[in-house]
């Protein structure tokens, strides 16, 4: 199936941000808006992001990706607070695929805690694919992640590394004040207890074997929220570095968006 990739450059609270959406020839009415964590941008690790969005749209499955605030070629800082970047990516995406009726978030990483607060109040949403979940946690999260956490990221220069650390710093103390603090001993905060609760789309929970983190925290949701999928890919974390790894998850979000 012929593709059309269009860059595209729209605003959040006055902030220009950069994103890219492939649009198949004939568009399914299911979308797919790819949410990167703090700590990636559009192109996801290894390319996984772009990867993904050219194989779902080889079947017809429009995909967006962009540069959140604060990230990437994007303006602004990192926030939580209205989630205005979601929004505004939402509304640039049904634009320019009008045949498109509904969309599912694909969360990598911190990001998960952000797509089921939108998706709670966006109708337009009817699907959440989370990669990896890490939720808030109780620790102090002032501080910038950890460069060793995430091996598979690699950077063109220092000041671009720096730039994303800075970001995900700021995304995590905002997010820890959005969300809230996890209580010690539980895996979802209330707040994003509440915001899963209403939702009423399905729920797909990808991890890796070797992340013990994520798997926490699918396993939790898991069995919080009864209408999710949980599928376990052998050392196909968020940084996966092979391409068998990429595929498998890229194939257990295509299967799982045709299921329903």
């Amino acid at each position: 199936m012929k593709l059309e990739q269009r860059a595209l450059r729209f605003h959040a609270r006055g902030d220009a941000l950069i994103g890219i959406v492939d649009v198949p020839e004939r568009p399914l009415a299911r979308g797919m808006l790819i949410l990167a964590d703090s700590t990636q941008y559009r192109t996801g690790s290894h390319r996984q992001f772009t990867l993904l969005s050219r194989l779902l749209a080889g079947r017809g499955v429009a995909v967006m990706r962009f540069d959140r605030l604060g990230a990437g070629d994007s303006d602004g800082q990192a926030t939580m607070q209205g989630l205005d970047d979601i929004g505004a990516a939402m509304k640039e995406f049904f634009i320019h695929v009008p045949e498109m009726k509904e969309s599912v978030i694909l969360a990598s990483g911190d990001a998960a805690g952000c797509a089921a607060l939108y998706a709670a109040h966006d109708a337009r949403v009817t699907g959440l694919a989370l990669l990896d979940p890490l939720l808030p946690q109780s620790q102090d999260v002032s501080g910038p992640p950890e460069q060793a956490a995430r091996p598979g990221l690699r950077y063109g220069s220092r000041s671009a590394a720096d730039r994303l650390f800075r970001r995900a710093a700021a995304f995590r103390r905002a997010a820890s004040r959005a969300i809230g603090r996890e209580p010690p001993g539980q895996g979802v905060t209330p707040a994003l207890a509440q915001a899963l609760a209403g939702f009423g789309g399905r729920v797909l929970l990808v991890c890796g074997d070797a992340h013990i983190p994520g798997q926490d925290a699918t396993r939790t949701l898991e069995g919080q929220y009864p209408r999710s999928r949980r599928v376990e890919i052998a050392h196909a974390g968020l940084d996966a570095r092979r391409s068998a790894w990429r595929d498998a998850v890229a194939f257990a979000c295509a299967s799982w968006l045709g299921s329903w």
